[in-house]
Protein backbone atom coordinates (compact mmCIF):
# COMPACT_ATOMS: atom_id res chain seq x y z
CA UNK A 1 0.00 0.00 0.00
CA UNK A 2 1.30 3.32 -0.81
CA UNK A 3 3.00 5.45 2.46
CA UNK A 4 0.94 8.76 0.72
CA UNK A 5 -2.62 7.85 -0.33
CA UNK A 6 -4.38 4.69 0.10
CA UNK A 7 -6.65 5.23 -3.14
CA UNK A 8 -2.83 5.43 -5.27
CA UNK A 9 -1.22 2.69 -3.50
CA UNK A 10 1.06 2.09 -7.14
CA UNK A 11 2.82 5.20 -5.62
CA UNK A 12 4.72 5.59 -2.39
CA UNK A 13 8.29 5.66 -0.76
CA UNK A 14 10.05 3.62 -3.21
CA UNK A 15 9.42 6.74 -5.62
CA UNK A 16 9.90 9.25 -3.12
CA UNK A 17 13.37 8.53 -2.34
CA UNK A 18 14.30 8.79 -6.12
CA UNK A 19 12.06 12.19 -6.17
CA UNK A 20 13.97 13.20 -3.36
CA UNK A 21 17.56 12.58 -4.46
CA UNK A 22 16.46 14.23 -7.64
CA UNK A 23 15.42 17.49 -5.14
CA UNK A 24 18.64 17.50 -3.69
CA UNK A 25 20.67 16.83 -7.04
CA UNK A 26 18.86 19.43 -8.78
CA UNK A 27 17.59 19.16 -12.43
CA UNK A 28 20.30 18.16 -14.49
CA UNK A 29 18.73 15.44 -16.78
CA UNK A 30 20.66 12.53 -14.82
CA UNK A 31 18.17 11.69 -13.32
CA UNK A 32 16.52 10.63 -16.95
CA UNK A 33 19.31 9.05 -17.73
CA UNK A 34 19.43 6.68 -14.59
CA UNK A 35 16.27 6.08 -15.48
CA UNK A 36 16.72 5.04 -19.00
CA UNK A 37 20.02 2.64 -17.80
CA UNK A 38 17.61 0.94 -15.31
CA UNK A 39 14.68 0.37 -18.25
CA UNK A 40 17.90 -0.51 -20.39
CA UNK A 41 18.34 -3.67 -17.79
CA UNK A 42 14.98 -4.32 -17.04
CA UNK A 43 14.26 -5.37 -20.65
CA UNK A 44 17.59 -6.29 -22.15
CA UNK A 45 18.03 -3.33 -24.62
CA UNK A 46 21.21 -1.54 -25.77
CA UNK A 47 18.91 1.91 -26.07
CA UNK A 48 16.35 3.33 -24.39
CA UNK A 49 14.65 6.84 -24.76
CA UNK A 50 12.34 8.75 -22.21
CA UNK A 51 10.00 10.82 -23.64
CA UNK A 52 6.53 11.88 -21.92
CA UNK A 53 4.21 9.63 -23.60
CA UNK A 54 3.44 6.60 -25.52
CA UNK A 55 1.64 8.48 -28.22
CA UNK A 56 4.86 10.55 -28.55
CA UNK A 57 7.33 7.55 -28.45
CA UNK A 58 5.44 5.96 -31.42
CA UNK A 59 5.55 9.23 -33.45
CA UNK A 60 9.27 9.05 -33.06
CA UNK A 61 9.55 5.40 -33.71
CA UNK A 62 7.84 5.59 -37.24
CA UNK A 63 10.37 8.95 -37.46
CA UNK A 64 13.45 7.22 -36.67
CA UNK A 65 12.28 4.50 -39.08
CA UNK A 66 12.19 7.44 -42.37
CA UNK A 67 8.81 6.95 -43.30
CA UNK A 68 7.20 9.79 -44.86
CA UNK A 69 4.51 11.37 -46.73
CA UNK A 70 2.48 8.37 -49.01
CA UNK A 71 4.48 5.44 -47.24
CA UNK A 72 1.81 3.15 -45.95
CA UNK A 73 2.03 1.51 -42.74
CA UNK A 74 0.30 -1.79 -41.55
CA UNK A 75 -2.11 -1.57 -38.47
CA UNK A 76 -4.98 -3.62 -36.64
CA UNK A 77 -8.25 -1.52 -36.36
CA UNK A 78 -8.86 -2.67 -32.78
CA UNK A 79 -6.33 0.01 -30.73
CA UNK A 80 -6.22 2.95 -28.68
CA UNK A 81 -5.73 5.66 -31.91
CA UNK A 82 -2.44 6.97 -31.30
CA UNK A 83 -1.39 3.54 -32.98
CA UNK A 84 -3.36 4.94 -36.46
CA UNK A 85 -1.89 8.58 -35.95
CA UNK A 86 1.52 8.23 -35.79
CA UNK A 87 1.96 7.36 -39.46
CA UNK A 88 -0.13 10.26 -40.00
CA UNK A 89 1.71 12.36 -37.98
CA UNK A 90 4.65 12.21 -41.15
CA UNK A 91 2.50 11.67 -43.40
CA UNK A 92 1.98 7.69 -44.12
CA UNK A 93 -1.08 6.22 -44.61
CA UNK A 94 -2.60 3.95 -41.91
CA UNK A 95 -3.28 0.75 -43.58
CA UNK A 96 -5.60 -1.71 -41.46
CA UNK A 97 -5.23 -5.16 -41.31
CA UNK A 98 -8.53 -7.18 -39.55
CA UNK A 99 -8.30 -8.80 -36.36
CA UNK A 100 -8.05 -12.85 -35.41
CA UNK A 101 -11.32 -13.53 -33.77
CA UNK A 102 -10.11 -15.54 -30.90
CA UNK A 103 -7.36 -13.48 -29.83
CA UNK A 104 -8.24 -9.93 -31.09
CA UNK A 105 -4.81 -9.25 -32.49
CA UNK A 106 -3.59 -7.99 -35.75
CA UNK A 107 -3.99 -11.22 -38.31
CA UNK A 108 -1.01 -12.28 -39.83
CA UNK A 109 -3.01 -13.55 -43.50
CA UNK A 110 -4.66 -10.03 -43.30
CA UNK A 111 -1.25 -8.10 -42.65
CA UNK A 112 0.17 -9.84 -46.35
CA UNK A 113 -3.26 -8.97 -48.09
CA UNK A 114 -2.62 -5.81 -47.05
CA UNK A 115 0.89 -5.27 -48.33
CA UNK A 116 1.53 -2.87 -51.51
CA UNK A 117 4.78 -1.77 -53.01
CA UNK A 118 4.11 1.54 -51.06
CA UNK A 119 4.14 -0.38 -47.79
CA UNK A 120 7.45 0.21 -45.49
CA UNK A 121 6.05 -0.81 -42.31
CA UNK A 122 4.03 -2.88 -40.21
CA UNK A 123 2.99 -1.80 -36.21
CA UNK A 124 2.22 -4.53 -34.18
CA UNK A 125 0.07 -3.98 -31.10
CA UNK A 126 0.13 -6.27 -28.39
CA UNK A 127 -3.66 -5.86 -27.28
CA UNK A 128 -4.43 -5.82 -23.31
CA UNK A 129 -1.46 -7.60 -22.64
CA UNK A 130 -1.05 -10.18 -25.01
CA UNK A 131 1.82 -10.86 -27.78
CA UNK A 132 0.19 -11.35 -31.40
CA UNK A 133 2.04 -13.60 -33.75
CA UNK A 134 5.60 -12.48 -33.86
CA UNK A 135 6.97 -15.59 -35.72
CA UNK A 136 4.68 -15.00 -38.66
CA UNK A 137 4.90 -11.42 -38.83
CA UNK A 138 8.71 -11.06 -38.71
CA UNK A 139 8.56 -13.93 -41.43
CA UNK A 140 6.22 -11.46 -43.50
CA UNK A 141 8.38 -8.30 -42.79
CA UNK A 142 11.54 -10.24 -43.55
CA UNK A 143 9.91 -11.50 -46.77
CA UNK A 144 8.99 -8.27 -48.04
CA UNK A 145 11.45 -6.11 -46.54
CA UNK A 146 9.45 -4.39 -44.05
CA UNK A 147 10.06 -3.02 -40.64
CA UNK A 148 8.74 -3.74 -37.73
CA UNK A 149 7.39 -1.21 -34.60
CA UNK A 150 5.94 -3.22 -31.65
CA UNK A 151 3.29 -1.33 -29.90
CA UNK A 152 3.48 -2.29 -26.08
CA UNK A 153 1.59 0.34 -24.71
CA UNK A 154 -0.71 -2.39 -22.58
CA UNK A 155 2.07 -5.15 -22.45
CA UNK A 156 4.87 -4.95 -19.49
CA UNK A 157 7.01 -8.52 -19.28
CA UNK A 158 4.78 -10.38 -21.36
CA UNK A 159 6.60 -13.19 -23.42
CA UNK A 160 6.36 -14.81 -26.74
CA UNK A 161 8.26 -18.44 -26.92
CA UNK A 162 9.87 -17.09 -23.89
CA UNK A 163 11.17 -14.32 -25.46
CA UNK A 164 10.33 -10.83 -23.83
CA UNK A 165 7.60 -8.84 -25.92
CA UNK A 166 9.96 -6.04 -27.37
CA UNK A 167 12.46 -7.79 -28.73
CA UNK A 168 11.78 -9.16 -32.00
CA UNK A 169 10.60 -5.70 -34.22
CA UNK A 170 13.22 -2.93 -35.57
CA UNK A 171 11.45 -0.94 -32.49
CA UNK A 172 9.71 -0.75 -29.66
CA UNK A 173 7.74 1.04 -27.59
CA UNK A 174 6.16 1.31 -24.17
CA UNK A 175 3.28 3.65 -22.28
CA UNK A 176 4.15 5.01 -18.68
CA UNK A 177 0.31 6.40 -18.68
CA UNK A 178 -1.68 6.65 -15.24
CA UNK A 179 -3.72 3.17 -16.23
CA UNK A 180 -0.53 1.43 -16.96
CA UNK A 181 1.71 -1.27 -15.96
CA UNK A 182 4.02 0.89 -15.06
CA UNK A 183 3.21 4.93 -14.77
CA UNK A 184 5.04 7.93 -14.25
CA UNK A 185 2.06 10.20 -14.35
CA UNK A 186 2.31 9.86 -17.92
CA UNK A 187 5.60 8.60 -19.93
CA UNK A 188 6.68 6.39 -22.87
CA UNK A 189 10.01 4.46 -23.98
CA UNK A 190 11.52 3.60 -26.92
CA UNK A 191 13.70 0.48 -26.83
CA UNK A 192 15.93 -0.56 -29.71
CA UNK A 193 19.27 -2.37 -30.42
CA UNK A 194 20.08 -0.22 -33.17
CA UNK A 195 22.26 3.18 -32.46
CA UNK A 196 21.14 4.36 -35.68
CA UNK A 197 17.43 4.16 -35.19
CA UNK A 198 18.27 5.31 -31.57
CA UNK A 199 20.17 8.36 -32.32
CA UNK A 200 17.15 9.75 -34.90
CA UNK A 201 14.82 8.94 -31.88
CA UNK A 202 16.49 10.69 -29.37
CA UNK A 203 17.57 14.28 -31.69
CA UNK A 204 13.58 13.81 -33.23
CA UNK A 205 12.72 13.77 -29.43
CA UNK A 206 14.89 16.83 -28.01
CA UNK A 207 14.60 19.36 -30.72
CA UNK A 208 17.36 18.05 -32.93
CA UNK A 209 20.41 18.84 -31.32
CA UNK A 210 22.86 17.46 -33.04
CA UNK A 211 25.75 16.72 -30.11
CA UNK A 212 23.13 13.83 -29.32
CA UNK A 213 23.81 10.15 -29.93
CA UNK A 214 21.98 6.64 -29.02
CA UNK A 215 23.52 6.77 -25.90
CA UNK A 216 21.47 8.63 -22.97
CA UNK A 217 22.61 12.08 -22.51
CA UNK A 218 21.30 15.63 -21.35
CA UNK A 219 22.71 19.52 -22.87
CA UNK A 220 24.43 19.41 -19.39
CA UNK A 221 26.92 16.80 -20.57
CA UNK A 222 28.07 19.51 -23.55
CA UNK A 223 27.41 23.01 -21.96
CA UNK A 224 31.15 23.71 -22.94
CA UNK A 225 30.14 23.55 -26.81
CA UNK A 226 26.62 25.21 -27.09
CA UNK A 227 28.05 27.95 -24.70
CA UNK A 228 29.58 28.91 -27.32
CA UNK A 229 28.20 31.69 -29.51
CA UNK A 230 29.14 30.15 -32.41
CA UNK A 231 27.67 26.95 -32.13
CA UNK A 232 25.15 25.41 -34.22
CA UNK A 233 23.01 23.71 -31.88
CA UNK A 234 20.13 21.93 -34.37
CA UNK A 235 20.98 19.65 -37.40
CA UNK A 236 17.37 18.48 -37.78
CA UNK A 237 13.75 19.79 -37.04
CA UNK A 238 12.61 17.92 -33.76
CA UNK A 239 10.05 17.92 -31.52
CA UNK A 240 10.03 18.52 -27.17
CA UNK A 241 9.54 14.92 -26.09
CA UNK A 242 11.59 14.95 -23.65
CA UNK A 243 10.60 12.82 -20.17
CA UNK A 244 10.26 15.63 -17.45
CA UNK A 245 13.32 14.19 -14.97
CA UNK A 246 10.38 13.91 -11.94
CA UNK A 247 8.52 11.54 -14.29
CA UNK A 248 12.05 9.84 -14.62
CA UNK A 249 12.52 9.56 -10.87
CA UNK A 250 8.87 8.47 -10.19
CA UNK A 251 9.31 5.51 -13.36
CA UNK A 252 12.46 4.78 -11.28
CA UNK A 253 10.87 3.50 -8.06
CA UNK A 254 8.03 1.85 -10.38
CA UNK A 255 10.74 -0.27 -12.09
CA UNK A 256 11.41 -1.19 -8.76
CA UNK A 257 8.19 -2.99 -8.50
CA UNK A 258 8.19 -3.89 -11.81
CA UNK A 259 7.69 -7.84 -11.28
CA UNK A 260 5.11 -7.01 -8.47
CA UNK A 261 2.81 -5.30 -10.18
CA UNK A 262 2.55 -7.69 -13.04
CA UNK A 263 2.24 -10.39 -11.20
CA UNK A 264 -0.69 -8.97 -9.44
CA UNK A 265 -2.15 -8.16 -12.48
CA UNK A 266 -1.89 -12.04 -13.95
CA UNK A 267 -3.30 -13.26 -10.46
CA UNK A 268 -6.63 -11.23 -10.92
CA UNK A 269 -6.45 -11.97 -14.30
CA UNK A 270 -6.72 -15.92 -13.50
CA UNK A 271 -9.55 -14.75 -10.37
CA UNK A 272 -11.79 -13.91 -13.68
CA UNK A 273 -10.83 -17.13 -16.05
CA UNK A 274 -12.05 -19.23 -13.30
CA UNK A 275 -15.35 -17.70 -12.84
CA UNK A 276 -16.19 -17.49 -16.82
CA UNK A 277 -14.81 -20.85 -17.28
CA UNK A 278 -18.26 -22.49 -17.69
CA UNK A 279 -20.01 -19.91 -19.44
CA UNK A 280 -20.78 -20.69 -23.05
CA UNK A 281 -21.45 -17.52 -24.41
CA UNK A 282 -18.37 -15.61 -22.67
CA UNK A 283 -15.30 -15.70 -24.80
CA UNK A 284 -12.20 -15.03 -23.19
CA UNK A 285 -9.78 -13.52 -25.05
CA UNK A 286 -7.29 -17.13 -26.59
CA UNK A 287 -4.02 -16.89 -25.03
CA UNK A 288 -1.81 -19.47 -27.31
CA UNK A 289 0.54 -22.10 -25.31
CA UNK A 290 3.57 -20.78 -26.66
CA UNK A 291 2.70 -16.56 -25.20
CA UNK A 292 2.75 -14.87 -21.64
CA UNK A 293 -0.41 -12.65 -20.98
CA UNK A 294 0.42 -9.61 -18.59
CA UNK A 295 -3.15 -8.40 -18.94
CA UNK A 296 -3.24 -4.69 -18.50
CA UNK A 297 -6.96 -5.80 -18.71
CA UNK A 298 -8.68 -8.97 -18.43
CA UNK A 299 -11.16 -9.33 -21.56
CA UNK A 300 -14.05 -11.01 -22.37
CA UNK A 301 -16.25 -11.08 -25.86
CA UNK A 302 -19.96 -11.45 -25.73
CA UNK A 303 -20.75 -14.37 -28.36
CA UNK A 304 -23.58 -12.80 -29.83
CA UNK A 305 -24.15 -16.24 -32.43
CA UNK A 306 -24.83 -17.82 -28.91
CA UNK A 307 -26.75 -15.70 -26.63
CA UNK A 308 -29.22 -12.26 -26.66
CA UNK A 309 -27.73 -10.78 -23.92
CA UNK A 310 -26.56 -7.39 -25.00
CA UNK A 311 -23.03 -5.96 -23.84
CA UNK A 312 -25.65 -2.71 -21.95
CA UNK A 313 -27.77 -5.69 -19.95
CA UNK A 314 -24.68 -7.60 -18.80
CA UNK A 315 -22.81 -4.24 -17.80
CA UNK A 316 -25.91 -3.08 -16.31
CA UNK A 317 -26.67 -6.31 -14.53
CA UNK A 318 -22.91 -6.76 -13.16
CA UNK A 319 -22.64 -2.63 -11.57
CA UNK A 320 -26.26 -4.06 -9.92
CA UNK A 321 -24.96 -6.75 -8.15
CA UNK A 322 -21.83 -4.58 -6.78
CA UNK A 323 -19.46 -5.04 -10.09
CA UNK A 324 -17.08 -1.94 -10.72
CA UNK A 325 -18.28 -0.52 -13.89
CA UNK A 326 -16.29 -1.49 -16.63
CA UNK A 327 -15.25 -0.36 -20.40
CA UNK A 328 -15.85 -1.41 -23.29
CA UNK A 329 -13.37 -1.39 -26.37
CA UNK A 330 -12.23 1.75 -28.10
CA UNK A 331 -14.45 2.20 -31.53
CA UNK A 332 -12.32 0.48 -34.28
CA UNK A 333 -9.56 3.85 -35.51
CA UNK A 334 -11.10 4.23 -38.87
CA UNK A 335 -14.58 4.63 -37.30
CA UNK A 336 -13.80 7.47 -35.24
CA UNK A 337 -15.18 10.63 -36.87
CA UNK A 338 -11.33 12.16 -36.85
CA UNK A 339 -10.81 9.16 -39.80
CA UNK A 340 -13.95 8.06 -41.19
CA UNK A 341 -14.64 8.79 -44.73
CA UNK A 342 -11.16 10.12 -45.16
CA UNK A 343 -9.94 8.90 -48.75
CA UNK A 344 -5.94 8.53 -49.81
CA UNK A 345 -6.14 9.40 -53.79
CA UNK A 346 -2.37 8.02 -54.49
CA UNK A 347 -3.26 4.99 -52.30
CA UNK A 348 -6.76 4.08 -53.18
CA UNK A 349 -7.89 3.65 -49.05
CA UNK A 350 -11.14 5.03 -47.86
CA UNK A 351 -11.81 5.00 -44.54
CA UNK A 352 -15.15 3.31 -43.99
CA UNK A 353 -17.47 0.41 -42.45
CA UNK A 354 -16.41 -2.73 -44.04
CA UNK A 355 -13.09 -2.50 -43.70
CA UNK A 356 -12.10 -5.19 -41.24
CA UNK A 357 -15.05 -7.16 -41.15
CA UNK A 358 -14.05 -9.00 -38.21
CA UNK A 359 -13.24 -6.35 -35.57
CA UNK A 360 -16.50 -4.77 -36.61
CA UNK A 361 -18.16 -7.41 -35.81
CA UNK A 362 -16.19 -8.19 -32.26
CA UNK A 363 -16.01 -4.58 -31.33
CA UNK A 364 -19.04 -4.03 -29.83
CA UNK A 365 -19.27 -6.84 -27.45
CA UNK A 366 -15.80 -7.05 -25.93
CA UNK A 367 -15.74 -6.18 -21.77
CA UNK A 368 -12.75 -4.92 -20.45
CA UNK A 369 -12.65 -5.85 -16.75
CA UNK A 370 -10.02 -4.04 -14.16
CA UNK A 371 -6.90 -5.71 -13.64
CA UNK A 372 -5.03 -3.18 -11.26
CA UNK A 373 -6.27 -3.81 -7.87
CA UNK A 374 -4.20 -3.26 -4.69
CA UNK A 375 -6.71 -5.61 -2.76
CA UNK A 376 -6.62 -9.72 -4.02
CA UNK A 377 -9.64 -9.64 -1.60
CA UNK A 378 -11.82 -7.34 -3.69
CA UNK A 379 -10.24 -8.74 -6.70
CA UNK A 380 -11.69 -11.77 -5.87
CA UNK A 381 -15.01 -10.17 -4.94
CA UNK A 382 -15.27 -8.65 -8.40
CA UNK A 383 -14.86 -12.34 -9.58
CA UNK A 384 -17.21 -13.53 -7.70
CA UNK A 385 -19.50 -10.80 -9.08
CA UNK A 386 -18.72 -11.97 -12.51
CA UNK A 387 -19.31 -15.32 -11.66
CA UNK A 388 -23.08 -14.22 -10.02
CA UNK A 389 -23.52 -12.06 -13.24
CA UNK A 390 -23.27 -14.94 -15.17
CA UNK A 391 -25.27 -16.62 -13.07
CA UNK A 392 -28.20 -14.28 -13.12
CA UNK A 393 -28.37 -14.82 -17.34
CA UNK A 394 -27.92 -18.57 -16.95
CA UNK A 395 -24.45 -20.12 -18.01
Amino acid sequence: MSDLNPGFWRIGNDELKHIEELFCAGFTGSMTGKFEESFAAAFNAKYVIAVNSGTSALHSAVYALDIGPGDEVIVPPLTFIATAYAPMFVGAVPVFADIDSETFLIDPNEIERKITSKTKAIITVSLYGLSPNMDRIMEIADKNGLKVIEDNAQCVYGKYNDQIVGSFGDIAIYSMQRSKHLTSGDGGVVITNEAKLAERCRKFCDLGYRTLTAESSSNESFKQFIQHPDYKRHDIVGYNFRMPEICAAIGLGQLEKLEMFVNKRITIANYYQKAVESCKWLKPQLVPDNIIHSYWTYVLRIDDENTNITWDDFRDQFVKNGGEPFYGAWSLCYLEPALEGLFFKENNIRYEKGLCPIAEKIQPNLIQLKTNYEELDYARQQADILYKTINNFGV
